[in-house]
This record gives structure tokens, sequence and C-alpha cells, in this order.
């Protein structure tokens, strides 16, 4: 899409008191505007519509927006209205203001789904500009750049997905850590190697080495898979003490989970030695860790202060006098103080969680453990009170974790919780109790035989278990990584892509209003390694080096100069849906070469978007932007303010013909000698343009301020060089110059009282004179006698259809 605008209009809001109407028809406008006539109305109006806010009052917490929009003169049952119609038709719409039941209510007349979603689209894009925020962007910190251009390219919705790809990769390599696989299948080959004197990896090797301890048996059985083991099981002779052999199993399955646990020693006291010291460095500067909590009101003040929003040198959160310039900084140093402590933070987050992650499951394995039946009777007692103490001491890692580090309590030190080889004592006492058994039954072949064959088996599945469980999480792992790693490639290649490309038009503008000037190549650049962006700074090329940043050597004009550029670029490279843009007062630090190369670009480069451009620079308005915009098709108003009609459009010629021409019919004529002269000037001035009447160039406001008497001797001058057709038309100049009222209207006070008659005979005057220069058929597209419509041939001046047209010889 390329939505433009067809009509803005204004009633009660800011400036405008009454109805103020720009019908646009999709062309752009430049306005002027002295300060205080309420040019920002209409800014304000459209970014109100846009977003809901507007920018420069939003930032003042004293400020109540919908109270400020509303035009102070508004009485309290009028409606305050913009409303905004677009090259979509379904998208126009009126957002109102009014007052119900003592408060202000907003609302939006359009309730489409395609007007919603047209508006969060608008929201994204950069569609208005006011000087006090051209620095913003430059003036930003590192970070807020980075998340600036972030949240504008999609980038951060991209980040959030390399953040959950990372977060999934590092939750696997967790849990392949806590799994500790490693120790669980060395555990079990201990089993295979006590039971059938090898620790077999493969499946025939375990088949192999049973069929030879059966062989002896002459049970006639040969095993040729694992399933097969079953049935060898159930054909050797069941032993004679069925509970002697249950026995020896809990006994050699708990002996195996404690020696699994003891194994895991060092990873439990490792972890939490980490977590003790991160706490420790927290603990012993808790103010910095609170000062975290206070990093995103820092940022906002920062962003206050950037914006402007403060003029005056006043904190703005406890209003006592400081300079804002070395507030910034203060701000700006204990945001990067608190940065530091952040990480400080994040670390001792990661080892706390780690610590807990581990405690947990092992606490969890524990209970399920003591849950069994066999733990109850009474030979197995100490057994339960051994493993409940294993289980106590692992616990009070988990404890640990809910100690606050801003609390003032402190940890107990890794020494007192760190588990021993003593803790593990109990295994003394396993083993000279399945001694005890075994020894019971090894002149029992069979039971040896069961016993040896079904806890080989055991530890060969549980193996092929572990293994598996490895193999798929370490395969996740690697493809993560993997994934991981070339998102992150994409990410950068893309993100850099960008910024190159943005870098280049950012330079390309700012060349243009710049050419020749010492700062060259200005490019935007990330800040970080690896996966890790943190920050964009913005440099240059400064006799032959790179600086950084801006405000080390740009002037304000060149910092300016920088906003507009990157405003520009952002419009350019972000704005999918909208064509136009407003640019309110933005060229105020801007001396007379950059004003014209910044008209020059806005001309050159954005002629196919609609630029509704604001201004209260006079000579900038006049001699440089007029011209131009007259010949880009442009149309060009001047905004005016006073108490009784507020913030208004200066009257089109047209308008006040007509107002004119009511007065009169109903004898309305106070006053009416000011308008006359005000349409008079507007028809001699164009009548003296088209004609090329030569008048002295005088300067600033005094060339605009031509008197009448200036034009019509200007006018009679040339017409009686070039052309005896109109030279006829002299005595009707001859009566407007004459009438009374033609001496007074050189004053813009009349203090005349003229008659009815005397004013209709006047204005009649000047209508006849009117149109001897304007043609009068309906058709005829160029109506104004003008020398561009001149013929060579017939040597006449005339309009655009040749049906009013004069001898003219040419000078």
């Amino acid at each position: 899409m390329s939505i433009k605008i067809k009509s803005l209009k204004f009633k009660g809001i800011r400036g405008s008191r009454k109805t103020l109407e720009l019908p646009l028809a999709g062309k752009s406008i430049v306005i002027y505007g002295d300060n205080g006539t309420g040019k920002s109305s209409i800014s304000d109006g459209i970014e109100w519509f846009l977003t809901d806010k507007v920018s420069h009052l939003s930032g003042n917490g004293e400020i109540d927006l919908k109270d400020a929009l509303r035009n102070a003169y508004n009485a309290e049952e009028e409606i305050s209205e913009v409303s905004i119609s677009f090259t979509k038709a379904s998208l126009d719409c009126t957002k109102s203001l009014y007052t119900k039941k003592g408060k202000l209510i907003s609302e939006i007349l359009n309730s489409s789904e395609e007007y919603k979603n047209y508006i969060v689209q608008s929201n994204k894009e950069n569609l208005l500009l006011r000087y006090q925020f051209l620095t913003d962007f430059i003036d930003n910190t590192k970070g807020e750049k980075l998340k600036y251009l972030s949240d504008i390219i999609g980038f951060s919705e991209v980040t959030k997905k390399k953040e959950v790809l990372l977060k999934s990769y590092n939750s696997i390599r967790t849990e392949i850590k806590n799994q500790n696989f490693e120790t669980q299948i060395s555990t079990q080959k201990q089993v295979l190697i006590e039971k059938i004197g090898a620790a077999v990896s493969r499946e025939k090797d375990l088949i192999h080495t049973l069929n030879q301890k059966i062989k002896p048996q002459n049970l006639n059985i040969e095993l040729k898979t694992l399933s097969d083991i079953d049935i060898a099981l159930e054909a050797i002779k069941q032993p004679l003490n069925k509970n002697i052999l249950l026995e020896l199993k809990f006994l050699q399955d708990t002996n195996l989970a404690l020696t699994n646990l003891k194994k895991e020693v060092s990873l439990y006291n490792d972890e939490y030695e980490k977590y003790f010291t991160e706490f420790e460095k927290i603990a012993n500067d808790v103010k910095a860790i609170m000062q975290t909590y206070l990093n995103e009101l820092l940022k906002a003040g920062a962003a206050v202060i950037s914006k402007k929003y403060v003029k005056d040198n006043t904190c703005p959160l406890c209003l006592s006098p400081k300079d804002l310039s070395v507030l910034q900084s203060e701000i700006a140093e204990r945001i990067q103080e608190i940065e530091s402590s952040l990480k400080m933070k994040q670390a001792f987050d990661k080892a706390k969680e780690s610590i807990k992650t581990i405690s947990d499951e092992r606490v969890t394995k524990i209970d399920i453990f003591l849950s069994n039946a066999d733990l109850n009777k009474p030979e197995n007692s100490l057994l339960k009170e051994s493993i409940k103490a294993i289980r106590d001491k692992i616990n009070k890692y988990r404890v640990s974790t809910s100690v606050k580090v801003t609390s003032g309590e402190s940890l107990d030190k890794p020494a007192a919780l760190r588990l021993l080889d003593s803790d593990f004592a109990i295994q003394e006492t396993i083993s000279q109790r399945i001694f005890k058994l075994n020894e019971s039954i090894k002149n029992d072949n069979s039971t040896v035989l069961y016993s040896n064959i079904s806890a080989s088996r055991d530890a060969f599945v549980n193996i092929q278990k572990f293994e598996k469980q490895k193999e798929k999480l370490e395969l996740q792992r690697k493809t993560l990584e993997l994934i991981y790693n070339e998102f992150v490639k994409k990410q950068k290649e893309g993100l850099q892509d960008f910024i190159n490309q943005f870098s280049e038009t950012i330079n390309d503008f700012y060349q243009y209003m710049n050419p020749g000037e010492p700062f060259q190549e200005i490019r935007i650049v990330t800040i970080g390694e690896d996966d890790d962006l943190n920050g964009i700074t913005i440099e240059y090329k400064y006799n032959g080096g790179w600086v950084s940043p801006p405000q080390k050597y740009f002037s304000e004009s060149h910092l300016n100069c920088f906003g507009i550029s990157f405003f520009l670029a952002s419009v350019k490279a972000f704005n999918s849906i909208n064509k136009f843009i407003v640019l309110d007062d933005v060229i105020s630090s801007f001396d007379q070469n950059h004003r014209k190369r910044f008209a020059d670009l806005i001309f050159e480069k954005f002629s196919d978007y609609q630029i509704i451009l604001l201004t209260h620079e006079k000579d900038w308005f006049t001699n440089i932007v007029t011209p131009l915009a007259k010949k880009k098709g442009w149309q060009i108003n001047k905004i005016k303010w006073t108490e009784t009609k507020g913030t208004h459009l200066n009257e089109k010629p047209t308008d006040l013909r007509d107002q004119i021409a009511q007065q009169l019919q109903d004898s309305e004529i106070e006053n009416l000698g000011n308008p006359m002269r005000r349409y008079l000037e507007y028809i001699l001035k164009e009548v003296a343009f088209n004609i090329e009447a030569k008048l002295a160039f005088k300067y600033d406001d005094v060339n605009e301020r031509r008197m009448p008497y200036e034009l019509v001797n200007a006018i009679r001058s040339e017409i009686k060089k070039c052309s005896s057709d109109l030279a006829t038309m002299f005595p009707i100049l001859d009566r407007i110059e004459g009438s009374a009222l033609f001496g007074n209207v050189l004053s813009h006070d009349n203090p005349m009282n003229p008659s009815i008659g005397d004013l209709r005979a006047f204005w009649s005057d000047i209508l006849d004179f009117e149109k001897i220069f304007n043609c009068q058929e309906p058709d005829c597209k160029r109506p104004k006698v003008s020398l561009l419509n001149y013929d060579n041939v017939a040597q006449e001046i005339r309009c655009g259809c040749n049906v009013t047209k004069y001898n003219w010889k040419k000078r």
C-alpha cells in the first residue's frame, strides 16, 4: 500500500478553535506561520490520531494529554475532533474528544479490523519529525540504539527466537550434566564385571558369556537374544530360599544407588561452592544489586532529558536545581555501573539454579527409594537412617537456595555442607550383608546362576537405556547447537546487511546536505562479540581516522543534519504502508546554505512522498521552499491565529471574493474596506506576475507588501509598451486608482466610512479588471492570461484555451 492523505480536518484541537480544514487530495503542502499561530496543532492532531499520544506532551507527567489537546476556548458540551480521509476510503476516520459525566472521553468512529490493523502498522513507521526530537537517536545509549532499530526492523523478535533456541540448548546441556550418565553407566559396568567377569558392551557378547555360564548346568538351552534370558531363568532350578534372593537383590540395588550418589559427590560440592561464591559477592555489595531495580527508572530519566522534555536545569524527579548536562552524564555513569551489577546477578542466578536443580532431582530420587517397603524391615533400620541422613544433607543444598541474598542471612560454608566418603559408610555394612548372603547360597549353583544372570541382564539393559538417553540428548544438543550457531550467523549477517545499507542511505542524505565537509562515511556499527550484540554506536571519518560518537566534533547544526538524515533514511527503509510524512519546524538551527540543501533534498529525493512541511522561518519559506513547491505542484499556505477564529489558514482569494459579495448583498458594509484591499492586492500581484511587470526589488517582507499604486503603475507601464489591446482597459484602472477608496486602502486601517454605493462601484471595477485577465470559458484549463501561454507566431498573450487573447509585443 501507498497511503496518502486526501484531507485533514481539525475542530477544537489545540489552537484550532473552529474547523481547520486542509483539502490535500494526496498532494504535499508547505505551511508558514509565526511562532504561536498554532502550526503544531496540525502535527499534534495527526500524531494523536495515529498514536493516541503527542510526544512533546506525553513526556510531562503534569500534563493531562486529553485536556491539553482540547482548545482552551471550547465549551464543555463542544466536541473536539480530528478527521482524516485517506486515498484508501475504507481507512477514513474521525477521532473525537468529548465530556461525559465530567470526564474527557475519546472515541474512534472506524471500528473495522482493517482500520485497527492499519493503525498498528502505522505505529511502527516513521511518520512525524519535530525539531526537539532530531537528536534522539544520537543521544540514546548504545543499548537503546540497538533496541530502537531492533524493534523497527523486527530484529528484536528474531532475537527472542534466538533466546528460545539458546535456552533450549542450555536446558539440554544441563540435563546431560545432571543425569551424570557416565557415572551411572560405570556403576552398571561394575555389576557386569562382578557377575559375569566382563563389562560387555554388545548384546552378542553378553549372550555368548551367559551361554558359557549356563552350559555346565546341562539345561539344553542356548540363548540367542535378550528375550531368551527369561526362558533360561524359568528353566533354572528355583532357589530353595526365595527370600534370600529377594533380600540380595534389594541390597545390591541399594548399594548401586548409593554408589551412584557417592560418585556424584564432587558435582554437588563443586556446584554449591560456585553458588556460595556468587552469593557472597552479592551479599557483600547488596547496595549495588539493589541499584539494579532502579535501572528502568534511570533509563526513563535519561530519555526524559535527551528528548528535552525538561527545559530548565532542574532534576525531573526531585525538582531540585541541577545542570542537565551534568545530570545526564551522572545517569549514564550509574547505568553503566548497574550493567556490571546485572551481570553479577545473572551469574548468581545461574549458579543458584544449577545447585537447586541438581539437589531437587537427587532428593526426589532418594525419596522414591525411601518409599521401598523393604526399608521398613527391622534389619534395615540402620540402612534407612543412613540413607535419610544423606538425603537430609543433600536437601541442605536445596534449602540454601531459598535464602534471600539481600536479607542479611548467611549461607553455610561449603566445608560445613560438603558430602564426605564417611557419609556413605553404610555401604560397608551393605557389602558385608551381601557377602554373607552370597556365602549362604554359594553351594546352590542354580541360585547363584539365577542371581548372576538376572543381575547382569538388568545391568546390561540399564547401560543400553542410559546410552540411548545420552545419545538422544547429545543428538538434540548437537542439533540445537548447529541450528543456534547457524541462526546467529544468519541473524548477524542479516542485521549487518541492513545496517550497511541503512548507513549508506544516512550518509548519502547527510553528504547531500553537507557537501565538501570533513565528516565522511558516516555509519552505524554494532557492538558485541559472537552472538552477544549489546549495542550500536555511530562513527565517521574525520581527518583520516574513525571517530565516535558524533557529539565529539559535530556542531548543533551537524547533529541536527544527522537527525534529519536518520529520520529520512528510516522513512525509506521502514515505511511500507504510508507514503506521507510530517516535518514540523525541523530546520531552525540550520544556516542559509544548509536550509537550501535540505529543501533540495526533500524535493529531489522524496518527490513520490506526500510531505506536510510546517515552518516559522519566513525567509526560507518565501525564497527557497515556495518557488520549489510551485514547480512541483505543492499546495502553499500560511497559518494565522486570532482569538475569534483560533488557528486558521490564510483566506483563499475565492473565499474572500465570496465573503465580499455576500456582505454587499446583505448590505453588511462595516469594515468591508480591508477585505476589498486584500482582494485587490491579490489581483494586482497576479496580473503583474503573469505579464512580468517590472518592479524594483526590495528586501525581506517589503518585497511582498507592495502598495497597490506601485502595482498599478508597473502594470500600466508594461501594457503601454507591449499591448494596444490591453491599453483600452486603462479607464478601468483610472477609475480604480481615482476612487477615494483606493486612496484609503493604501492603509490597513481605513478611517473612512464609505456608502454602500461607493463600495459597490469600487467592487464592480475590481471585478471588471479581473475579468480582463481571466478567461470566462468554463472549460478553460488555464484561465489566467499569462506570458506562459504566449503565442510567438501571432504575438499574442492569451489564456490556455486561446479564447481570451490580446496582442503583445515582447521586449
